[in-house]
Parts: structure tokens; C-alpha cells; sequence
């Protein structure tokens, strides 16, 4: 089964977004910052989901600097989808190695798609 690790400080959102994916197939953990990120993290974590702006002015994209900097136990080349409320956000999270950016709100099967298709793919380049 897929390994999905969603990476947001809303309770709701993450929730929801766990069901979502849940009922498409893949097994989801939430974390509500980088260092649950981060522990949760194996070798068989296979995509994150990772909000741009966490609690406390944190920001998902120095998760996603860990990870392509090899810093965490998913290999540097696993997937990254960034989601923000924020197009301003799209480039930097591209130029820093997200695979996909999401503007929210975004459709709901728009997630599982984008996983799917990463994933058939092999995730980044």
C-alpha cells in the first residue's frame, strides 16, 4: 500500500485530506509540523503532502529542503506536492524541488490524481 505522509498545521484540513486519500487507496499518517514529519518518515514513505505555511511561521518548505537534501529517511528523489492559499508560493516551491504545487482549495480528487500519477511516474526527474 502507499506510504502518504500529509504535512499540515490544520487538524481539519489534514483530517480531511487522510480520509480522502484513505478511501483512494493509500495509507496516510498526519503531521502537524516537520520534526513529526520527519520521525514519521521511513524508506517506504513514498509522497509527502506538505502545506506551505505551518504553525508558528514555520514553513513546509524547509521540509522539503530536508528531503532533497537527503536529511530525512524517505529517499531525496520521493515525491513533494506543497499546497498553499498562496500563488506567490508556486515558484520558489518549484525552483526548490516540489514535483507538483496545489493552490488551494483544489478539487478533492485533484490529490489522489497527482499521487497517482507521480508515483506511476516515479516521482521526480
Amino acid at each position: 500500500m502507499t506510504q502518504i505522509i500529509v504535512v499540515d498545521d490544520d487538524n481539519t484540513n489534514s483530517s480531511l485530506i487522510k480520509m480522502l486519500l484513505e478511501l483512494d487507496g493509500f495509507s496516510v499518517e498526519t503531521c502537524e509540523d516537520q520534526e513529526k514529519a520527519e520521525a514519521a518518515t521511513t524508506s517506504q514513505t513514498q509522497a509527502f503532502v506538505v502545506d506551505c505555511h505551518l504553525a508558528r511561521g514555520r514553513s513546509g518548505l524547509d521540509l522539503l529542503r530536508a528531503i532533497r537534501a537527503g536529511k530525512t529517511k524517505a529517499p531525496a528523489e520521493t515525491a513533494v506536492i506543497i499546497t498553499s492559499g498562496d500563488y506567490r508560493r508556486e515558484e520558489e516551491s518549484m525552483q526548490l524541488g516540489a514535483d507538483i504545487f496545489l493552490l488551494k482549495p483544489y478539487p478533492p480528487n485533484a490529490l489522489s490524481q497527482v499521487i497517482t500519477e507521480l508515483l506511476a511516474t516515479g516521482g521526480t526527474e
